[in-house]
């Protein structure tokens, strides 16, 4: 099984984003720059003195952070088991590609 590269180009924060980026990840990006884009949003409608996008973009990385520990916490998994589901997955893939 091969990967099939595709090059797109995601907008974020008002500003585009081209990559390359496996095929089959697609829908995933595009997922990942409209939820940014949409808390983004939401951010900035507390208007705090002196805050541009990147401070914004900051409070967006910090909000997403602490769904993903809540989420892997809910789920039980820890950073070691985590990174060693990470290189079970990726030899299986490498296995998979032969």
């Amino acid at each position: 099984m091969s990967k099939r590269s595709l090059n797109i180009k995601l907008d974020i924060a008002g500003k585009p984003y081209e990559m390359s980026i496996d095929a089959r990840n697609e829908e995933v990006y595009r997922l990942a720059a409209h939820e940014i884009n949409k808390r983004l949003a939401a951010a900035q409608q507390s208007r705090v003195d002196g805050f541009g996008v990147n401070d914004y973009l900051a409070m967006v990385a910090v909000d997403l952070m602490i769904s993903n520990i809540h989420l892997e916490r809910k789920n039980g998994v820890e950073g070691s088991e985590l990174q060693a589901l990470s290189a079970l997955a990726e030899k299986l893939s490498k296995h998979l590609e032969k």
